[in-house]
């Protein structure tokens, strides 16, 4: 004799609830470690970047991660020498996206010596600190250098990981440059806008701002 129907209904009910139930649980726990992620990735990267330039200031105004896709946006960045109050302001910017397929990345989990591929990176500075200081070094320059993109292709780097970009997108409003005259840093608004492939350091960058800044305008490669 088969199974009556009432019996074969009430065990059918309890696998479907105890399925259910299971989902929902898996729905939340993604959705929460999501959250988390979300909620500590600020304090996290800016710790990182900390770490890797020997204590310079990175400070987002809001930022958004993708774990899934590997993406992460800031509505609003500032880059400063340190951590100090009165630390000088190297750069500054607005809503910008970093996209990297390794999600180690975004844990730092990647051996010194290594290499940290960005995929995409669309970045907008509303201006730029490209002045030495009184000592005659490139702050901004030395930054880059020890958080993995030094200026020169084979340049000195710090402890960390190699930085190698895919696609830049880069968008300039004001580059400020020291004044060969008056020995001021002076602010020059250029509105530039450009476009690099496969970079591993930031010699073309470089010179295409101050190209931008001294009004011969400058280009992506």
């Amino acid at each position: 004799m088969g199974e009556t129907p009432g019996p074969l209904l009430l065990r059918l009910r309890r696998r479907g609830g105890i399925a259910g139930w299971a989902l929902g649980a898996l729905v939340f726990c993604v959705a929460f470690g999501v959250l988390a992620w979300m909620l500590l990735l600020p304090g996290v990267a800016q710790a990182r970047f900390a770490t890797a330039t020997g204590g310079a200031e990175l400070r987002v105004r809001g930022l958004m991660g993708d774990p899934f896709a590997g993406r992460a946006t800031v509505t609003g960045w500032t880059l400063r020498a340190s951590a100090e109050p009165d630390a000088r302001v190297l750069a500054r910017g607005g809503a910008s996206e970093v996209v990297s397929s390794d999600w180690r990345v975004a844990l730092g989990a990647t051996p010194a010596g290594g290499v940290v591929t960005i995929d995409s990176l669309t970045l907008r500075a509303t201006e730029i600190v490209l002045a030495p200081d009184a000592q005659g070094r490139w702050p901004l320059l030395a930054l880059g250098a020890s958080a993995g993109l030094p200026y020169e292709r084979g340049g000195k780097v710090g402890d960390g990981p190699r930085v190698r970009v895919r696609h830049l997108r880069l968008a300039v409003d004001t580059v400020v440059v020291r004044d060969a005259t008056s020995g001021r840093d002076t602010p020059v608004r250029v509105d530039w806008r450009g476009e690099f492939r496969d970079l591993d350091h930031s010699r073309p960058v470089v010179a295409a701002l101050l190209a931008a800044a001294a009004g011969a305008g400058g280009g992506g490669r």
